[in-house]
């Protein structure tokens, strides 16, 4: 007998019912990535994993992947930021790697950050659950599997939407929460990955805008009652789903893994994919936008600090911490006499 037939024969007879549970709980820290920015989501593994987890943290923001710092230009105060809004902000403007040099994204603003907008990622996740649904619909009409196909790819679905949208009305309110910044008053904050990265975003508060570092702090991911209830009925929920998994019949349970690895997919795109400024409900004024590039980050820091006071000056100890050459420190030693004539004023 040929060994294929005999493999694939047994393939056929096997039930991967059994194991669709297992299967569904893996993959959480791909999701979590992917998640970070959250919203409508396809059926895909990990969402009763990850759900436990913001249970165990009892906070909804996602841990960031890319660790970096906000430094205020005025003050020079500097702190790690935690908010994965940011991360994706910074990331979202990173250049092609390259041997030296530095980019600086000079970003104006006097508005408050809005919702969410849609952008190429939310419309492929809409895309696959559309494409998932049809397709469970389609089979039994084609004589393969059943109408349970349909009603778990449907469940699974509703329930990873659900816990995203949820997480995104918590990320909406951290955004909500952050203090104004008064009409009179002009902030500029840095936001760089530190020494050796190769780029930095300078955002400019014109007034009427949020203060970044109450962003970067992250102080109100915490949940809440109604957040935890929910995620706790979700959580339940899902369980419901696995358990009917496993009663699915061999060839239901085989296209409910194929759905689910459409879903898979989606999930491992939008893991690599940043988030731009637009796309997270910042208002930048794009004819305003100044970028500043130079294969030297000395020089490039020098303009920065011509474009905005103190932002070279903010940064100038992140990417030089040892001794400057004499003719850089008495470049520095005037730009500084700039900056106490400006915080005088």
């Amino acid at each position: 007998m040929n060994p294929t037939a005999t493999l694939f024969s047994q393939v056929g007879e096997w039930n991967p019912s059994t194991i669709l549970p297992v299967v569904m709980v893996l993959g959480a820290d791909v999701l979590r990535r992917a998640q970070s920015i959250p919203g409508f989501a396809p059926l895909c593994i990990g969402w009763p994993e990850f759900l436990l987890g913001l249970l165990a943290r009892g906070r909804s923001n996602i841990p960031i992947e890319s660790p970096c710092t906000v430094i205020n230009a005025r003050s020079g105060y500097a702190r790690t930021n935690r908010s994965a809004v940011l991360e994706h902000l910074l990331r979202s403007h990173a250049t092609e790697p390259a041997r030296g040099g530095l980019t600086v994204t000079f970003l104006y603003t006097s508005q408050r950050p809005g919702g969410l907008v849609n952008d190429v990622v939310s419309y492929t996740a809409l895309a696959t659950i559309v494409g998932q649904l049809i397709v469970a619909g389609i089979l039994p009409s084609l004589g393969i599997g059943s109408d349970r196909i349909l009603s778990i790819t449907a469940a699974g679905t509703v329930l990873s939407s659900a816990a995203g949208l949820l997480v995104r009305r918590q990320q909406q309110r951290e955004i909500h929460t952050a203090r104004d910044v008064p009409p009179e008053r002009r902030d500029v904050v840095c936001i760089t990955s530190g020494n050796g990265s190769a780029e930095a975003v300078v955002i400019v508060n014109e007034g009427g805008g949020v203060r970044i570092e109450d962003l970067a702090a992250c102080r109100a991911g915490r949940l809440g009652f109604l957040a935890t209830f929910g995620l706790g009925l979700l959580v339940a929920l899902w369980a419901a789903v696995l358990m009917a998994l496993t009663t699915l019949d061999p060839v239901d349970a085989w296209c409910v893994l194929a759905l689910c690895s459409a879903g898979t997919a989606y999930t491992a795109y939008a893991a690599r994919q940043w988030q731009s400024g637009a796309a997270l409900g910042f208002k930048f004024v794009e004819e305003r936008k100044t970028v500043v590039r130079a294969d030297k980050v000395m020089e490039v820091l020098m303009k920065a600090e011509e474009v905005e006071t103190g932002v070279g000056s903010a940064l100038l100890p992140v990417f030089f911490p040892g001794q400057l050459r004499p003719e850089e420190e008495l470049w520095w030693a005037e730009r500084k006499q700039s900056l106490k004539a400006t915080k005088a004023m």
